[in-house]
């Protein structure tokens, strides 16, 4: 690491990077002015592609941005190191955790491609955890139109104002805390526990709210009303990377809008941009320094 700012596109801003007719300048302009950081998650969703040449191309693209940065763990691997480190250190602090992921660094760096069965693989995996993901807010879904139908309580307005409600002591929030925690933790997951393990790490937080950002799009929000989160699985748990850059950049209309809610409410110091925001401020960045 270096004093550079981290930057972290997510898959659908590598794509759109591939395809920017000034990709090769603007990647080397970022391997000068950032510090690249990937997620092991969009690695996997570009080892999926189907299109052998396409899957090429992105992986070339990766390569060359991990030349001036780094991998970082999957989601799970760095939960499991939080609440490692929380447990055994009482001077807890997330940024001393080490996520980063050198053999994933390598194996892109040593590699032209992926097979197709490789990326059928993938493609299945992130299938079924996908299908099992949405089950789950599927299932909740009615539960929620039955508690507001009556109209004895109104529907929360946003994710800010979800959050709040399941914060209340005894609420939904701090039993889901638990819940994950107890995954991978040796400690009792009571609320007070929760309280100090949300507000001491940085990538949990953004984890828990966006769960809940999740539950609020496929859940409660009015059809047509606000932006939609389009609240997958992989974009949902890849939340938890936000605290690890200083700008986070997505060509994909859903993410931009739940990750800038995610970073508000969680209260991160990162700034969620669109690909075309960065592209036109790097460009003008770019020009003055020449």
């Amino acid at each position: 690491m270096d004093d550079r700012p981290i930057w972290t596109p997510d898959t659908s801003g590598i794509n759109r990077l591939a395809d920017d007719p000034d990709s090769d300048a603007l990647i080397a302009g970022l391997r000068s002015g950032f510090f690249v950081r990937l997620t092991f998650t969009s690695i996997g969703e570009v080892i999926a592609n189907e299109d052998a040449d396409r899957r090429r191309k992105l992986l070339r693209i990766c390569g060359l941005l991990l030349s001036a940065g780094d991998c970082i763990d999957p989601q799970h691997e760095i939960l499991r190191k939080m609440v490692a480190e929380f447990e055994a250190t009482p001077s807890f602090d997330w940024r001393k955790v080490r996520v980063d992921f050198p053999e994933a660094q390598v194996e892109i760096a040593r590699r032209e491609n992926f097979s197709d069965e490789e990326a059928r693989q993938e493609r299945e995996e992130n299938e079924k955890l996908k299908d099992q993901f949405a089950r789950v807010y599927e299932d909740a879904k009615p539960h929620f139109d039955r508690l507001f139908s009556s109209g004895a309580e109104n529907p929360p307005r946003n994710v800010a104002e979800l959050v709040a409600r399941l914060q209340i002591p005894g609420g939904a929030f701090w039993t889901l805390a638990g819940n994950i925690y107890a995954r991978v933790g040796k400690k009792s997951p009571d609320e007070a526990l929760m309280r100090k393990f949300v507000a001491a790490c940085d990538p949990f937080r953004a984890l828990m709210v966006a769960f809940i950002a999740a539950q609020y799009d496929l859940c409660l929000r009015p059809e047509r009303v606000g932006p939609s989160f389009r609240s997958g699985r992989n974009d949902t748990l890849m939340a938890i990377c936000l605290p690890y850059c200083h700008q986070f950049v997505t060509n994909d209309k859903g993410q931009l809008a739940c990750y800038r809610a995610v970073a508000s409410v969680a209260d991160l110091d990162v700034a969620v941009r669109s690909y075309e925001d960065f592209r036109n401020g790097f460009s003008v960045i770019g020009a003055a320094a020449g």
